[in-house]
């Protein structure tokens, strides 16, 4: 069995993952014009709570778990979902089409196990809006899951959503 690496080893990957992915404008096979930097930054906040383990209020607390990675078809599907959010003025885990998160999700072409999405609006960046994720019992636990492996994240017009995943 492999040794667990140290919690100072983890953040300081989540940090070099960010800062790589931000540099280079994002990973993998997504969809042409999402911008994967405001993804990433949300990657970043999330992997750290993460590694810190966290109580999320009436849904208990969770130990330290694994980093997640950033996937681009999730990136896609959320950036899909928070445009389709502004345009409409609302705020709701229901697109405009009547769909759900893992029918989004599904669409890009990742067959999720299991699902998770957290969406807020009205927050002026990454930090406010993950401070109010990480204040918020369910969204908390959704974050600190540890049945994910995978992330996508987004924001438009102060409208945010992120989705957790495992593939099939």
């Amino acid at each position: 069995m492999r040794p667990r690496p140290s919690f100072l080893h983890r953040l300081w990957t989540v940090a070099v993952l960010a800062l790589a992915l931000t540099a280079c404008g994002g990973v993998g096979t997504g969809s042409p014009g999402v911008d994967t930097r405001v993804a990433s930054e949300l990657l970043a906040l999330v992997n750290i709570a993460r590694a810190e383990g966290r109580t999320c209020g009436a849904r208990g607390t969770f130990a330290p778990t694994h980093p997640l990675a950033l996937d681009a078809r999730l990136v896609a599907a959320v950036d899909a979902h928070a445009r389709d959010l502004a345009e409409r003025g609302v705020l709701s885990h229901t697109g405009g089409d009547g769909s759900d998160p893992g029918e989004r999700i599904a669409r890009t072409g990742y067959v999720p196990a299991t699902w998770g999405e957290n969406a807020a609006a009205g927050y002026p960046d990454v930090e406010s809006v993950m401070a109010g994720w990480l204040g918020s019992d369910g969204h908390c636990a959704n974050l600190m899951n540890p049945a994910f492996e995978d992330f996508g994240g987004a924001a438009a017009e102060r409208m945010w959503v992120q989705v957790f995943a495992r593939p099939r």
